[in-house]
Formats: structure tokens, C-alpha cells, sequence
């Protein structure tokens, strides 16, 4: 996420994104192998605010407490 996004809630971004992979999940979810997939994709977008969340908190170590 680019620097000038910080000072967006995190609960709006949230709400945003959730809706967006929810339809992207729901188009894409065919076979038992897109599972797989699609849960690959959603710990790369719980990796990506979790970063976002750190750099909004000027967290040192912008990797961890990862939930």
C-alpha cells in the first residue's frame, strides 16, 4: 500500500476489500483445486494489511503479529 493511503481507517479498507473478494471468490470458486487457490490468495491479502497495518503504527518489525 503507498504512504498516502495511512490515514485511511482500517475498518473501512476492510469492509471495502472484504466485499470485493467476496464477489471474486464467489466467480472463481468452480472446482475443489480453486480452494486451494483462493486460500492462498486470502493469506496474501491478511500479509498485506497486516504490513499496512504496522507501517500505520509505526510498528518496527513491519512482518510480525501475524493473525
Amino acid at each position: 500500500m503507498p504512504r498516502h493511503k495511512l490515514h485511511v481507517d482500517i475498518g473501512d479498507l476492510i469492509e471495502g476489500l472484504n466485499r470485493k473478494l467476496q464477489g471474486f471468490k464467489n466467480y472463481y470458486q468452480l472446482s475443489p483445486m480453486s480452494k486451494r487457490w483462493l486460500n492462498r490468495i486470502d493469506w496474501y491479502v491478511l500479509q498485506c494489511l497486516n504490513i499496512f497495518r504496522n507501517n500505520k503504527k509505526n510498528r518496527r518489525y513491519k512482518h510480525a503479529y501475524l493473525k
